[in-house]
Formats: structure tokens, sequence, C-alpha cells
């Protein structure tokens, strides 16, 4: 399933959040499910350098520094087949504010990706709202949290680590400043020990690209469906659904 969406001319969002996050499959099974319903577990904060590349604009060169960061979970010892949602949050972040200009609040926007490992592997796609307090000229970058889901798809020992994020920021000018884990994985930040259970919903959806403007083209992809089910796709900001969808039909994988 490779659709094409072409984005409605509503003002630019950041598509990580639109729909890498809050996507709304429809399928002839239902939704993909939401976030399980549970107490969060202690986890510990951990460092690990990154490498983060100003916007060209700044004329600055990159930045080698450390990230402090820590994940959470709301379940932490779920059974296969449960959705667990993951907080994903940069407590110091390696960069800063590139350019001599303040930037004010709620302009921030972050997404990033969580690594899975031990019994099950992947990423998981995380990102945040535009929020932030004013930051000024060169100032440091405040703390922010990113969240996201997966699905338990094995059981056993599942660790979490801190992975690659991106600070845009949207001002007079939209920059990006892509940060990423330098020797990854990061340390593991967090763990939570599944167990067996019902059969894993391990239907999901990709994006071609995580931001742009209004009326380009995003690629959809999907994998896992129902081979021969009929899918559409919409777009969510915040709680209110969008005019950006599609529609697709899996094919023979399931894709």
């Amino acid at each position: 399933m490779r659709p094409t969406m072409r984005r409605s001319t509503e003002p630019r969002r950041r598509w990580a959040a639109a729909l890498g996050i809050t996507a709304l499959v429809v399928t002839g099974g239902g939704l993909l499910g939401g976030p399980a319903q549970a107490a969060a577990t202690a986890s510990v904060a951990v460092d690990f350098p990154t490498h983060c590349i100003p916007p060209p604009i700044a004329g600055i060169p990159p930045i080698d520094g450390t990230t402090t960061a820590q994940v959470t979970v709301d379940d932490a010892t779920p059974q296969v087949g449960d959705t667990v949602a993951v907080t994903y949050t940069v407590v110091v972040p390696a960069a800063s504010n590139p350019v001599d200009l303040a930037l004010p609040a709620d302009i921030m926007t972050p997404t990033g990706k969580v690594t899975l490992g031990g019994a099950q592997s992947g990423d998981v796609t995380v990102a945040g709202p535009k929020k932030n307090p004013p930051v000024p000229g060169k100032g440091a970058f405040p703390s922010f949290s990113m969240t996201g889901t997966f699905t338990v798809t094995a059981p056993g020992a599942i660790t979490l680590s801190p992975g690659d994020y991106n600070i845009h920021t949207s001002y007079i000018m939209e920059l990006d400043t892509p940060c990423t884990v330098t020797g990854p994985p990061a340390p593991v930040s967090e763990t939570v020990v599944a167990t067996g259970g019902g059969q894993a919903n391990e239907r999901a959806v990709q994006l071609s690209a995580a931001s742009g403007q209004a009326g380009d083209e995003v690629t959809v992809t999907g994998t896992k469906f129902t081979p021969g089910a009929g899918i559409t796709v919409a777009g969510r900001d915040g709680d209110a659904q969008t005019g950006d969808t599609t529609t697709a039909t899996a094919d023979g994988s399931g894709a």
C-alpha cells in the first residue's frame, strides 16, 4: 500500500504529529488501537553523544555535544498485543538556538524516535506539540517531550533507548536542527517485560516526509494489513481531523 496524499491548503503543520503519530487508519478491523491505560513506571535519564546540524542559514558548523534524555512508558508489564504509550523527554538538548534572533514562545515542534531492543526490535516514532518558552538568541533550547505508541509483538524484556530527534522552529522562516545519536544505540533508559497475550496488532503506516508546505505530496506506506482490505488514512491535528485523506487497498502481502 503506497498511496500518495496531497496536503491540503490549510496552514503548514508538522506531519509527524498530524499523521505519523495520530493517523486514523480505518480498515474492516477498525482503528489501529489506542494507548494502554496503566500507571507509568520509573526509568532512568541517560546521557549520549549527539551530532546536530544547524540550519545552513546559521552559518555555523555541526555541533557535537551531549544529550540528556529519558524514556518512560505507561505500562511496564504489557501482554503481547497491547499498545504501549511511550514518552521521550529530552531533558538537555545538545543543540541551541542557532541564530542571534530570539525565538518567541510556542514556535518549536520536536519529532524523534525511540529505539526498541531485546525481545522486540524497531523504532517508535514520537512527536511533541508546538510548545516552548521564549528562547534568547544563541540561547539553549529548553527541555521538551514527545509521545508515540508501539504494539507489543513478542514476550520478554523489551528495551527502550532514546534515538535521533529533530527540533523544528516556525518563526519568520521554517528551520530544522536534526540531531543524531553518535554510535547508536544510546544507553537503555527503560525496560518493559511483556508476557504472552492476545494476537498482536502489527498494522502500521509510515510517511515519506515529516513536514512540508501546503500542497506538497506525502507518500503513505502501510504494512501488516489484511490482504485486500480497504484502507482510509486521515490526518489529524490534535483532536480535530484535517482535510488530508487518502484511500488504498492492501495488496496480497498486506502492504
